[in-house]
């Protein structure tokens, strides 16, 4: 089920200067209402785990540099390389929720590739990515940040955040279970 090649010239023919795909169909097989719940709550929480990461740089956090790192010193290295990491994830799985969102028919190989198999990967590093941050950022006030209170906020918002990725990869995976495959001759998409 799962290509690695991702070829997937094979799955459409050229008629004229027409391409038709006549690969396999990958549909959900939940109801409808359901199905849009799901999805809306999938992309809504990614889309609040990003403002929750904008909010972590903007909560003066002495970690990612508001007041120079830990005794006006340089900003830590094991801080800020998580942090940045993290927004590739996070930028990744929204755009690719947010087409999910929207797509109301049955999904070629391709987009099912991409908006479901590549998501879990995507997914499963931003909550490494944001662990390896709460850590980090732990371990910043242990060693000796000289303003708490601010390094707190940002400790919170990083684990409302993980918390948001969670969310979406238990909505992810209720998507994910609930996928049928159907052969391209057996059903028609040219309604």
């Amino acid at each position: 089920m799962f290509q690695r090649t991702r070829n997937y010239a094979k799955d459409y023919e050229r008629i004229g200067s027409t391409v038709r795909y006549r690969g396999k169909h990958y549909r959900f097989t939940i109801e409808q209402p359901a199905q849009k719940r799901c999805k809306v709550a999938y992309a809504v929480s990614l889309a609040v785990a990003l403002g929750l990461f904008i909010a972590i740089g903007f909560s003066g956090s002495p970690a990612l540099g508001a007041h120079g790192g830990a005794g006006g010193g340089a900003t830590p290295l094991y801080v800020v390389l998580p942090y940045v990491l993290l927004l590739l994830p996070l930028g990744l799985g929204l755009a690719r929720a947010a087409l999910l969102v929207f797509k109301s028919r049955a999904l070629e190989y391709a987009e099912y590739d991409k908006y479901l198999v590549q998501q879990k990967g995507v997914l499963l590093s931003a909550l490494i990515l944001d662990g390896a941050l709460l850590i980090s950022m732990i371990t910043f006030l242990l060693i000796g940040s000289t303003e708490a209170s601010a390094q707190w906020v940002a400790i919170l918002e990083t684990l409302l955040c993980g918390t948001c990725i969670f969310f979406s990869f238990r909505q992810y995976h209720a998507l994910f279970t609930s996928v049928a495959i159907d052969e391209a001759t057996s059903v028609r998409y040219d309604i």
